[in-house]
C-alpha cells in the first residue's frame, strides 16, 4: 500500500459511503482474502452498489486502517516512539522476541504470504500510522522488508 494515498483515502467518498452503511444498519467488514463483506448485501440499491464499486480501493485501504490488529500494533509502537529520546527512530516492532526468519513477520512473528524477511501488513501500516507524518512509498517497502541484524 503507497502511503501517499492515505490523504487521499480519507477525504474520498469512501469515508461517506462507509459512513451511510453504517448509519443504515449495513454491517461491513474486510476478510482475509481481501474481499468486502456487507451485510444485509440484499438491501443494497444499484446506486450504493455501484459507488461501492467505484471506491473499492478506497474502502479497503479504510477498512484495513480500522482493522483491530492494525490498531493494537500501532498503540504499542506509538508507545515506543514517546519512549525513545530526540534524534533516535524507534524499531517499531509489535514484540522483540521476533527472529528475522524467511515467511514470518519480523515485528509480530505472524506468516507473511511470501517467504520472504519482511513486515506483514498490519504492522507494515501500524508503523506509518504510529509515525503519523507522511512516509514515502519506496521508503516504507525498503523499511518493511530490511534485514536488520543488531
Amino acid at each position: 500500500m503507497a502511503t501517499s494515498l492515505i490523504p487521499d483515502v480519507l477525504d474520498s467518498a469512501a469515508v461517506a459511503i462507509l459512513c451511510d452503511l453504517e448509519r443504515d444498519g449495513f454491517r461491513v467488514q474486510l476478510e482475509p482474502d481481501d474481499a468486502i463483506v456487507i451485510v444485509p448485501r440484499s438491501k443494497l440499491t444499484p446506486e450504493r452498489m455501484t459507488a461501492i464499486a467505484e471506491h473499492k480501493g478506497a474502502i479497503k485501504v479504510l477498512l484495513r486502517c480500522l482493522d483491530p490488529g492494525v490498531l493494537e500494533r500501532r498503540d504499542v509502537m506509538r508507545a515506543q516512539i514517546e519512549a525513545t529520546p530526540a534524534g533516535y527512530v524507534p524499531a517499531f516492532l509489535f514484540r522483540s522476541d521476533v527472529p528475522y526468519v524467511a515467511g514470518r513477520c519480523f515485528s509480530c512473528g505472524d506468516g507473511l504470504q511470501q517467504f520472504r524477511v519482511g513486515r506483514c501488513w498490519r504492522c507494515a501500516l501500524a508503523w506509518r500510522l504510529a509515525a503519523r507524518m507522511p512516509i514515502p512509498a519506496d521508503l516504507a517497502d525498503a523499511l518493511d522488508g530490511a534485514r536488520v541484524s543488531a
